[in-house]
């Protein structure tokens, strides 16, 4: 019985994907990207599995800087400016087995319950650009579809949730790892700034993979942006 209660217990248990965020913001110098709980502890981050990232300018051209970034153990530093910027974090297999998670891919792990593909996308915006509502193209992507530029602490501000540029309905949106809304049949959701200054939003996607490597894929995504008091 004791053995079963703790399998049921990890099947129930969210996954490293789910657990954790991954975000841009702005710096004087350019742009942070980390992973982990923002304003908390931060993890550590595997330079080889930032695959792409974004620098969208104020005519709207894209442009890849990732081999312009310099990575620290805990950290990406991007010395760019940009209207928006976008990074991909491919964070490969993922298995969870009683004796925890393994980033290992099903096929190489021993007594796995469950497993997925991670994949995370961070996407930062100037809410005074044209270009904050633009639509990049990540796989997993929130959008406005109010004026952020307008926004001030306490109000509302409207987002679309996208998955290959289309609509995804009942997607779960977090600030800080706690839910807040879930998405309508057009992907949107409302939703009220609670502070001034960096704002961070998150949603995350799971949805069947059955190869030899994973049982699902997990997508995560998160948009930061700055507004007013």
């Amino acid at each position: 019985m004791k053995s079963f209660l703790a399998v049921a217990a990890l099947m129930a248990a969210p996954t490293l994907a789910t657990a954790h965020d991954f975000w841009a913001e702005r710096t004087p110098e350019g742009f942070l990207v980390r992973h982990g709980h923002r304003g908390g502890d931060v993890l550590a981050i595997d330079a080889a599995k930032v695959k792409r990232i974004r620098c969208v300018d104020a005519a709207g051209a894209q442009r890849d800087v990732v081999t312009a970034a310099r990575f620290g153990p805990k950290e990406v530093r991007v010395a760019e400016s940009c209207d928006a910027l976008s990074v991909f974090h491919d964070g490969g297999y993922w298995s969870l087995t009683p004796d925890g998670e393994v980033n290992l891919p099903k096929n190489q792990a021993q007594s796995v319950v469950k497993s997925w593909a991670s994949r995370q996308f961070a996407k930062w915006v100037d809410v005074k650009s044209p270009r904050a509502a633009a639509v990049l193209g990540d796989e997993l992507e929130l959008v406005p579809v109010t004026s952020l530029a307008k926004a001030h602490e306490g109000d509302k501000v409207t987002l679309r949730i996208l998955s290959a540029g289309q609509p995804v309905p009942d997607a779960v949106v977090a600030i800080d790892h706690r839910p807040i809304g879930e998405t309508d049949s057009k992907g949107e959701v409302r939703l009220r700034v609670r502070t001034a200054g960096i704002t961070s939003i998150s949603t995350s996607l799971r949805r069947p993979r059955v190869t030899p490597e994973a049982d699902a894929e997990v997508l995560e995504a998160s948009l930061t942006f700055e507004v007013g008091k």
